[in-house]
């Protein structure tokens, strides 16, 4: 698990689940590896956008709808971040991104789908780890913009 986040859950005196599991790059194998459901996996995207960067989850299943984000940033354009931006930006490697851009100081879009599971599955900024945690905490914690990000 990433050793920010640990810190930061564990101050925030939040419970929380990890699932080991092997080593993967998607949230479509992290679910595939844990055998549930790959619409229960969030899949966290960094976007940037004219203004500067965020990142929005959206269900593994699904791709993100860049023209709904660009209107919740009240952006004028909008497009998938770099490679390079993900380590400059997230001092992280890819599939490495966990949901908690207040971290980064990115705001976060939640995609209403997963707003309305009890729980949110994701990376734990690990290729062999995922985290769960209840949505009511990550939604205190990230304090996410919630709309429909997804297609």
């Amino acid at each position: 698990m990433d050793k920010k986040l640990e810190k930061f859950l564990d101050e925030n005196k939040i419970k929380y689940k990890l699932h080991e599991h092997k080593k993967v790059f998607t949230a479509h194998d992290e679910a595939q590896t844990q055998h549930i459901k790959t619409k229960e996996i969030a899949k966290v995207v960094l976007v940037r956008s004219d203004k500067n960067y965020a990142l929005v989850v959206v269900p593994a299943t699904k791709y993100t709808d860049f023209n709904k984000v660009k209107k919740a940033l009240k952006s004028k354009k909008v497009s998938m971040a770099k490679e390079s931006d993900i380590t400059k930006i997230l001092k992280s490697k890819i599939g490495l991104i966990h949901p908690f851009g207040n971290l980064y100081q990115l705001p976060v879009l939640l995609d209403n789908s997963l707003a309305k599971q009890k729980t949110l599955k994701s990376s734990a900024g690990s290729y062999t780890e995922s985290l769960e945690i209840k949505i009511s905490d990550f939604m205190k914690l990230a304090q996410p913009i919630k709309g429909s990000f997804s297609k």
